[in-house]
């Protein structure tokens, strides 16, 4: 498979050690440019991030695809990831030391956010994913 195919085909299947390697270089990326644009333009970092996260967003959920095809499951079971991509778009990227109330509405969403994560991580990061061919195609190498 491609670097293309992987990062942009919703198509196909991979086993748990690319998710694995997707994942720490995406949480990598995440966090390095985060810090990058505090340091470089700490007033533009909470509108920056944002765009960022949305271009990554799109190999994420390409690669997440992949990982639920391998466990015999549909695309359908990325909407799993809908708690997540809004709980990284809220979370404050200014000023650490700045406190804030958080309201029912965010609370509820963590909360979401916690159990659809676990889900997915379970599900893609630890179970093994059918053996033989499926209707996503042969079994990852």
């Amino acid at each position: 498979m491609s670097i293309k195919e992987l990062l942009f085909s919703f198509q196909g299947r991979i086993g748990r050690k690319v998710y694995w390697i997707w994942n720490a270089v995406y949480y990598l990326l995440i966090v390095g440019f985060a810090m990058g644009m505090n340091v470089l333009f700490p007033s533009l970092a909470h509108l920056i991030l944002p765009v960022f996260l949305i271009v990554v967003l799109i190999p994420d959920l390409a690669i997440t695809a992949k990982r639920w095809h391998d466990r015999g499951k549909s695309s359908w079971w990325l909407l799993l990831n809908i708690p997540l991509v809004i709980g990284r778009m809220t979370v404050p990227v200014g000023d650490p030391g700045i406190a804030t109330d958080t309201t029912m509405l965010q609370a509820v969403s963590s909360f979401a956010a916690l159990i659809c994560g676990a889900w997915i991580l379970i599900e893609c990061g630890f179970l093994k994913g059918t053996s033989g061919d499926n209707q996503y195609g042969p079994e990852p190498k």
